[in-house]
Parts: structure tokens; sequence; C-alpha cells
């Protein structure tokens, strides 16, 4: 049977439609059986699509005998995965064809112009990501919105800048919100916790419908949206690393500021913005500079106090959340018939008055229950870390000794091939073996990281016999979390 292979990304109108590409495929075909495999909606940038994964499915079962395309580019605009694609067709004899492109894959001269054209396509792919982000930056110097959802207490609403279409921001209803939020976290001796216990009093509520928390707080409180731009503005954003957009006349104390840049999703709130992009917005700023620079002198004094779990009530402290609001729970005391108990209660609904369903759980009763799950786990943990650890190994090992078995075929095809093949070949060489040098980091790094994630081995009797703090670092060691809801117990092992 024959595959017939068509993807189109976007549909514009100087683009082949996936239409006209298969009718294009077709005059290939003679009167064979064929099968028609389409992405639509697809990037070239890499194969991860349905219908080539199901192609590819096909080819390896063997009920492929010849690969159709309307052009090279079809397939992918990456030349590793072109030239992986092409080695398993090889391996099973499997003959391809583009119907724009005459290419004969028999030959060393054919292989080797149909990698030219890759190295084309995908030049073609990175020139245009270069265009698109070039593109987008200055839309940004110009005061465009910097992508991503709006701020809070903002609509994006589209204009004309320079006589080109762009969305900004534009103020709404909420912008009062955010002008209590830096005027109250502004006063000498508030804190995040009084702004937020304020605005939950007063029933605001964040962007996404729920109660405002630290980290909401603080992401507001550092975005340079709100603010009314100056000279001092730009003297804090220089001495920060940020790469500054505009020059300092164009600080003009009014407007407010886009604040672009990557950014590590693993950061905490309190975000480094060194080169990070800067530039003065077309919409107005509601908080003044001193207002605004204080708040950020406030926050950089907040230190982040990683919290060592040192409760002295329960050695789950710290690791049970909510099941409901997702609140931690913490240790209360209440009189019983057997004296003072000590019970988990969700901060959610006692303290930010956040949650609605009203839970308590006996102490005594949690860590019980956790303790056996904790035995439990243990007397398995070290087998099934081998296991895995050792299906990783084999795993790894394969990919190598096909990557090594490659290399091999390659080397022993340059004695019978011109100069100029010899040049790709050696270019395909040098890719396999870069390949195989990340493939030995990553599992390096993986056997490390199963060392670091080692647990504190122990018995039920090591149990029955360990200190408060033993049985803590156990269960920091073990557990990621465990949720009380009015349904139970449910805990999540690492």
């Amino acid at each position: 049977m024959i595959a017939i292979y068509a993807r189109q990304s976007i549909e514009k109108k100087d683009s082949v439609s996936i239409e006209t590409q298969i009718e294009h495929a077709k005059r290939e075909i003679l009167s064979e059986d064929y099968k028609i495999y389409q992405d639509a909606g697809y990037s070239g940038k890499n194969v991860n699509r349905p219908a080539f994964s199901e192609m590819m499915q096909d080819i390896q079962s063997g009920n492929i005998e010849k690969v159709v395309v309307y052009r090279l580019d079809r397939i992918s605009r990456s030349i590793v995965d072109f030239a992986d694609f092409i080695d398993i067709l090889e391996s099973k004899q499997i003959a391809f064809v583009s119907a724009t492109e005459k290419f004969d894959t028999s030959t060393p001269m054919g292989r080797a112009m149909l990698y030219i054209v890759v190295v084309f396509a995908q030049l073609e792919r990175e020139t245009i990501a270069e265009r698109v982000k070039d593109n987008y930056y200055a839309r940004v110097k110009k005061g465009a919105w910097g992508g991503g959802p709006a701020a809070y207490g903002f609509d994006l609403v589209r204009t004309t800048i320079d006589g080109k279409k762009a969305t900004i921001y534009q103020q709404n209803d909420k912008i009062s919100i955010v002008k209590q939020i830096f005027e109250t976290y502004a006063k000498p001796f508030t804190s995040l916790a009084d702004v937020q216990k304020a605005l939950i009093k007063q029933g605001n509520l964040s962007s996404g419908g729920v109660h405002f928390d630290s980290a909401k707080l603080s992401t507001i409180l550092k975005n340079p949206a709100y603010v009314k731009a100056d000279i001092a503005i730009y003297n804090y954003y220089k001495a920060q690393g940020a790469i500054l957009a505009n020059e300092p006349e164009a600080f003009d104390g009014k407007h407010g500021c886009v604040l672009v840049g990557k950014r590590d999703a693993n950061e905490r709130k309190y975000k480094d913005v060194s080169n990070h992009l800067l530039a003065i917005s077309q919409h107005d700023g509601i908080v003044d500079s001193t207002t605004f620079l204080y708040c950020q002198q406030k926050l950089a004094k907040n230190k982040q106090i990683k919290n060592q779990y040192k409760g002295q009530h329960s050695w789950l402290t710290g690791l049970v959340k909510c099941g409901h609001c997702g609140y931690a729970f913490s240790v209360r005391f209440a009189t019983t018939k057997e004296g003072r108990t000590p019970y988990f209660v969700c901060s959610g609904k006692y303290l930010h008055k956040c949650c609605a369903v009203k839970q308590t759980h006996r102490v005594k009763e949690v860590e019980n229950f956790v303790q056996a799950k904790l035995i439990q786990e243990a007397e398995n943990y070290h087998l099934k870390r081998e296991k895995k650890q050792n299906a990783i190994l084999k795993q790894q090992q394969q990919k190598i000794a096909e990557i090594d078995a490659k290399i091999e075929n390659l080397i022993g095809t340059l004695e019978n091939v011109s100069h100029i093949s010899a040049g790709y070949i050696n270019h395909r060489i040098e890719t396999l073996h870069t390949e195989k040098q990340l493939l030995l980091h990553q599992f390096s790094e993986v056997l490390t990281e199963f060392n670091t994630l080692e647990i504190i081995p122990f018995s039920a009797k090591d149990w029955e016999n360990a200190n408060f703090d033993t049985k803590r670092d156990i269960a920091r060691s073990m557990i990621d979390k465990v949720i009380l809801s009015k349904e139970g117990i449910a805990i999540h092992i690492k």
C-alpha cells in the first residue's frame, strides 16, 4: 500500500491546501492502493502529529511500501527529524517520492540533495521564527501589550499604533482594587497578610474568581504596568539589569510600563527582571513612583524563609492540605473527655475565610493512618527504585546502541561516496555523536536525582522507637502532601 502524507500548519491565502497536496501526490500513483494521512493545523518544526504518528506505525508494521508527499518540508523542517525518517524508510526498504521535487533516494548523491533541501527548510523556519520575535519586540517597544493574560484591573483592547493594529491595556472597574492594594501595602506597618484580610473582608476576588493570596498580591505589586513611570522608575529598572526600550525623557510620570521576557516556570514570586525588556506603554499608570518603589523595597525585605516544618504538635505539620480549598491545615486544641486534644483544622476556613466546608480531624487519627501507609511503602520502596533504575538504564543503553549502529553504518559508507556526500555524512555522524553525549548526560542526571531522593530506611520497629524529629524527617522524605476532606484521607507519595 502507498501512503500519501499531507500537512498544513495554518489556512492562509498563499499556502497550499491539503486537498491540493493530495491531488499532486495522486499523480505519482498508478493503480496501486493508497491511504491518505493528513495533519491540519500542525507545524513542521517537529513530528509530533497524530496522522504522522499513525503513518509511522503502519510503516513499522510493514503495511507501507512507498511514501508520497507534495514537498519534502511536509514531513519536517528539522534536518534531524527528516534524517531519522529517511533512515527508517531505508531500513524498511520503503521508497520515498516528493511530487514536486524529484530525488533518487537509492544513491548517495540523491540522499545528500535531500539533506540540502531540508537544511534550507530548517533555515527558513528559524528565519521566520526570528522575524516573528523581532516583530513582537518591535510592537512592545511602541507600547503594545506583551502577551499573556491582561494584568488585573485592565482589559485588552485593539487600537492602531503607527498605522498598524495592536493590542493595549485599558482600565476596567477592578482598577480601584489595585489602587487599594498599593495604598494599603504602602503603609509602614502593613504586610501582605493585612492586605489579604482587608480584601477578603470586602469580598474582593482575584482574576481567577478566588480570594487573593500572597503570591497574587506580590505579582500585582511587582507589575510596572501600574506605575506612573518617571526617571526614578527608569533608574530603578536600569539598576535591576532590565533592557530599557525608551530614552529617559520618555518616562514622563504619566504612562505605565510593559515588562516582557522569558521566565523560568520554577521561579518564585519575586522574579529576576534582568535581561527583561521594559517599555513605556500606551496606557496611563495609577500609582506614583514613590509609592511603587516603596512597595518594591518592602517586598525585597520579605525574605523567602524556607519552611522547615518545625511544628511542635504533629510531625505532619506543613504536609496536610485541604481537599476542598487547597490551604494548609494547622493544629488547634479542644477539650474533650480525653483531655486537651489536638485537631487539624483548615486555615482556609478559620484564617482566610475562603473555605465553605467545615471539617476537623484528630491529629492522632491522621498520624496513625499515615504512619501505617509509610511503613507499608518503605518495605517496597528500594525494590521499586532498583527496578525503575534498571528499566531506565536498559532504555538508555538501547538508545545509545542504536546511535552507535547508525554511526558505524555511516562510517562504512564513507569509502564509496563522493567528496560532497562525505561532508554531509560527517555532519550526520557529528549530530549522532552529540545526541549520544546528551543521552549519557541525561542518564547521569536521572541517577543523581534518584540518589538525592533517597528516603530514610526504616522498619515498623524503627518507627515505634523514632523520636518526633525523625518521624518528621521520614515523612518529609516520602510524602508530597496529605489531603484531608470530608471523604477521608488521601496520601500523595513522592
